[in-house]
């Protein structure tokens, strides 16, 4: 791109040949068009079917997930802009979600418990049991916070906004997926969904 001075006929805008004459705040500027190939490279038809796949999920999750917790610390970004930059560098090349540690469920300053448990209930077809320490009495976070889950499969991904608060201090949940390799991502929100906690994920082995 180059800046000129106009002529006496005036700026040049539009396009002539390979060339394009634009101004911007005042100032004058010509560049060249790319050339038929320069956007259709190897490297980014991956970064597109990287974005493609985390679009689609977020999509998904719109009503669910990034407009109740996502939105509100979005600042001067969108809730779903946020998701996707976020967890872009959770998919692979081929578009598929591989490093699930890299991938969040939820955004916030809302505390977790400490001493976050989770395993397979061995007595209860896919069932988890849950344990954690509740401080709310100690001014970190609120007794009536509400447990949230996202489960991810290899078919699906649920959302789980349970009846369970940070001071139950333990939970028993049905999860509604078959029994096998899961990836679940743990947070709490206030009783009226005004902040949200960081997700805390767990792989699990369901009976």
């Amino acid at each position: 791109m180059g800046k000129y001075n106009q002529g006496i006929l005036g700026p040049f805008t539009g396009k002539v040949g390979s060339i394009v004459g634009s101004s911007w705040k005042g100032v004058n500027y010509i560049k060249s068009l790319p050339g038929p190939n320069a956007s259709n490279t190897e490297a980014q038809q991956k970064q597109r079917s990287r974005f493609k796949s985390v679009v689609s999920l977020a999509s998904s999750l719109l009503s669910s997930l990034i407009r109740p917790v996502w939105n509100l610390v979005s600042g001067k970004m969108t809730g779903y802009n946020l998701f996707v930059k976020t967890n872009m560098p959770a998919f692979d090349e081929s578009g598929t979600l591989v490093n699930y540690s890299d991938f969040h469920a939820s955004v916030g300053s809302l505390a977790l418990p400490v001493n976050l448990s989770i395993q397979d209930d061995a007595d209860v077809a896919s069932g988890i049991e849950m344990s954690w320490k509740d401080e709310s009495d100690t001014g970190i976070g609120n007794a009536d916070d509400k447990l949230h889950l996202l489960v991810i499969t290899d078919e699906k991904v649920h959302i789980l906004n349970t009846t369970s608060v940070r001071s139950d201090q333990s939970a028993e949940i049905t999860l509604p997926v078959a029994a096998g390799s899961i990836h679940l991502y743990v947070f709490f929100g206030t009783a009226e969904g005004s902040q949200f906690s960081a997700d805390s994920h767990s792989e699990i082995i369901l009976s």
